[in-house]
């Protein structure tokens, strides 16, 4: 298990490979109902054997591949970009057998996190989903949306270059 804010990551180390929704329901048939059981937690995301990457919910669940949603979509409260979010965390090759985001309560504008810190980061709701980049007037504006580690890192590295030092771009 590893926790980065609200976001929580469980890793079962038995094979080499991610585990599926089955195999995760027949070897450890009370790790899911037990996350989605508690208050504390908004939704679970999985990789089904047999419908893909699924977000599931205490009352619902959302199939990343198809849009559908079965009974409350969980990642409503977390806004419209989270979904891609969520599909991008998931389509990754070292992607968690389980992936964990606390729950958001909308009316404070806060998340629930797995840490003791005064503050959190790592996953979705609250004023940590929307990020802000400060720097110097005179380096060139990034675009309107950086979204994701993928193109702050570009934005990072084209000033670098506007700056006179020698860095590899990848597009």
């Amino acid at each position: 298990m590893l926790a980065s804010g609200n976001l929580g990551l469980i890793y079962l180390p038995e094979g080499d490979k991610r585990l599926t929704l089955e195999e995760i329901e027949h070897r450890h048939p009370k790790l899911l109902p037990g996350l989605l059981e508690h208050p504390g937690i908004g939704f679970v995301q999985v990789h089904s054997g047999n419908d893909g990457p699924l977000v599931l919910g205490a009352t619902g669940r959302r199939n990343l591949d198809s849009g559908e949603v079965e009974g409350e979509d969980p990642l409503a409260p977390f806004g419209a970009d989270a979904i891609g979010m969520v599909a991008k965390a998931a389509g990754y090759s070292n992607a968690a057998d389980v992936m964990v985001n606390s729950l958001y309560d909308a009316e404070r504008d806060e998340v629930a996190a797995f840490e003791h810190q005064v503050s959190s980061h790592g996953g979705l709701g609250g004023a940590q989903t929307h990020p802000f980049l400060l720097h110097p007037t005179d380096l060139a504006r990034p675009p309107d949306v950086i979204q994701g580690p993928a193109v702050l890192h570009f934005v990072l590295k084209g000033w670098l270059t506007d700056l006179g030092q020698s860095v590899e771009r990848e597009s």
